[in-house]
């Protein structure tokens, strides 16, 4: 075991340990050491600043080289944006779909390639620029998670913590193994937990401010969440009905404000809603020259959703396996594009601290709704807003094949149930707090220098490093005239990395293009054009292949050695092997 591993254990026990004293202090009657003053609001921004610098290096730093390479799911975002900025059609042919075809079951985030479409037009194409969007974004989490958890702490509960509070949850977020992996590459769930925090921040100053307007605003910024990743828009809709349906209970909200604001949703939501409308209910197609609403060629709900057949049992049970270790110590069984191994997610020992954190969270939650009078009604909704997440996260977790890309809107709830715990380990011990804040900066320092050291070599097989490269120096040597053969050794839909490399034409693309089974859920392309993606032939000495420029992994080397004139080009794990 590595020494990360040794720690987990030995912090797991420790954090344990310190809760159980917490509890056990917080049952003597008339102590004075868990008092603490708060942070000044000029110590508060300076820290603030500090975070948010350690936040933009962590997720800046190297970030064209980690990760190593490019994901099929970031190429596919890339070459959509592309196609749509250049050509005005994706790769399937439509004009501004409402929601992209990509593989044929859709699953590439609209928002995402819309926003990258923005960026391709005033910058180009190229790894960084396309890993730029949920790196800012991540670094704006970070900054607006600051003011969500002001909004809730400056409730007279926390007995004047709100700076020191806030100041301890944002530098969580800032050092999270979870957010800053999430940050650093163009997945389409990645830019979820900004929408998320933009969406209950405006909420959380809508139950303060109780306007219309401001919980219409609410409304809004949560529908265009909707369109930034397949799984918020079951999340999204589950946390309105719970957090509204609260805010009436306690009359934060009413009839009249609960109205307009779903006015304002659906108008929003419209479009997606003809989608799904389109796909599911039987409606025809929408197919203009200026926007499309198109049919998917496979759907994607019998393999997310649990079928009602003999294998439920054990799928729910799966599931909620799955749930556990998300809460717990992380599941590594996860791909490891979204976890480190030792570092899962929210570090592997702070568990303990986010189960008293969310008996707290929910106790309240439930004191809220056996309470009619309006004492802390504003606090109590701002609560129910976060326990409404977690709740539509356990629900959705259980109904569907999880994973942590689709449990992405968990994880800010669930720091926020760490700084509830926390905020008991404080109020109770200052030097227990102090020692969880110890040791977690310690296992963070660990993580920096592990991910930014070790991280490449664990996912060479996800982003196939060098690639992209080697396809592209393949398309300058061949042009459209003659053929390229890319081998299929170490690669998943190496098509798509082909195509965001080399710009192609998605009109050409869409003319040519062979799939191994147009029904597949995932379409991957057997050929298109003057590509072709397969095993390297046996016969590649042939005189049909004469002209042949070939993309070789670095193991098929070996079989162009004595086998005529060849040029070997070597990018790393891929080659470019041709003849003059």
């Amino acid at each position: 075991m590595r020494i990360i591993d040794y720690y987990n254990y030995i912090m797991t026990a420790a954090c344990v340990l310190s809760c159980a004293a917490a509890v056990v202090i917080s049952k003597k009657k008339n102590t004075n050491e868990g008092r603490v003053s708060d942070l000044s609001d000029k110590t508060t921004h300076i820290l603030l600043a500090v975070i948010m610098g350690i936040a933009t290096f962590l997720r800046l730093f190297l970030l064209g080289n980690i990760p190593n390479g490019l994901q099929q799911d970031e190429a596919s975002i890339g070459y959509e944006a592309f196609a749509l900025a250049k050509y005005g059609v994706d790769r399937n042919g439509y004009a501004y779909p409402v929601h992209p075809l990509a593989f044929g079951s859709g699953g590439n985030s609209e928002l995402m390639i819309y926003l990258n479409m923005i960026s391709v037009k005033l910058f180009g194409t190229g790894i960084v620029k396309l890993r730029l969007l949920p790196a800012i974004l991540g670094i704006a989490t970070v900054f607006v998670f600051f003011f969500v958890l002001k909004e809730i702490f400056s409730a007279s509960t926390f007995a004047g913590k709100k700076n020191t509070l806030s100041i301890v949850g944002t530098a969580f977020l800032a050092v999270c193994p979870w957010h800053v992996i999430l940050s650093r590459w163009s997945l389409d769930s990645n830019i979820m937990p900004f929408l998320q925090v933009i969406g209950l921040y405006t909420f959380l100053v809508a139950l303060r401010k109780r306007t219309a307007k401001s919980f219409a605003l609410s409304a809004a910024l949560l529908a265009i969440a909707m369109y930034g990743y397949g799984a918020g828009t079951m999340i999204i809709p589950m946390f309105i009905v719970i957090a509204c349906i609260y805010a009436l209970i306690k009359g934060i909200l009413n009839v009249k404000e609960l109205l307009i604001s779903g006015l304002v949703f659906m108008i929003i939501f419209m479009p997606l809603f003809l989608f799904y409308a389109v796909n599911y209910l039987g409606l025809p197609e929408i197919v203009t020259d200026h926007f499309c609403i198109n049919k998917l060629t496979a759907t994607r709900s019998g393999e997310v959703f649990l079928t009602l057949d003999s294998s439920l049992p054990g799928k729910l049970l799966n599931n909620l396996k799955v749930l556990g270790l998300v809460l717990t110590v992380g599941n590594d069984e996860d791909m490891l594009c979204h976890f480190y191994p030792g570092y899962a997610t929210l570090f592997e020992f702070t568990f303990p601290v986010t189960f008293i954190g969310l008996f707290v969270v929910f106790r309240d939650f439930v004191k809220g709704l056996k309470r009619k009078a309006q004492e802390d009604a504003e606090y109590l909704c701002k609560n129910a807003a976060f326990a409404a997440f977690l709740i539509a996260n356990v629900i959705l977790s259980i109904a569907v094949e999880t994973d942590i890309s689709r449990m992405v809107t968990l994880f800010i709830p669930l720091i926020y149930a760490f700084i509830r715990g926390f905020d008991f380990i404080i109020s109770n011990s200052k030097k227990l707090a102090i020692a969880l804040l110890t040791v977690i900066m310690l296992a963070d320092i660990s993580f920096v220098k592990d991910y930014f050291t070790d991280f490449n070599s664990n996912v060479i097989s996800i982003f196939m490093p060098t690639y992209g490269d080697a396809i592209a120096r393949a398309y300058e040597i061949a042009g459209d005239d003659r053929q390229i053969y890319s081998t299929y050794e170490g690669l998943s839909a190496p098509f798509i990395v082909a195509l965001y490399y080399t710009d192609y034409d998605p009109v050409v693309f869409n003319e040519t293009v062979e799939y191994y089974d147009d029904e597949a859920m995932f379409r991957t392309a057997k050929n298109f054009g003057n590509f072709i993606f397969a095993d390297i032939p046996e016969n590649f000495d042939a005189p049909e292949y004469v002209n042949t420029v070939f993309v070789v992994a670095s193991s098929e080397v070996s079989l162009f050695e004595n086998k005529g004139n060849y040029i070997v080009e070597n990018m790393g794990g891929y080659s470019v092997v041709h003849k003059e």
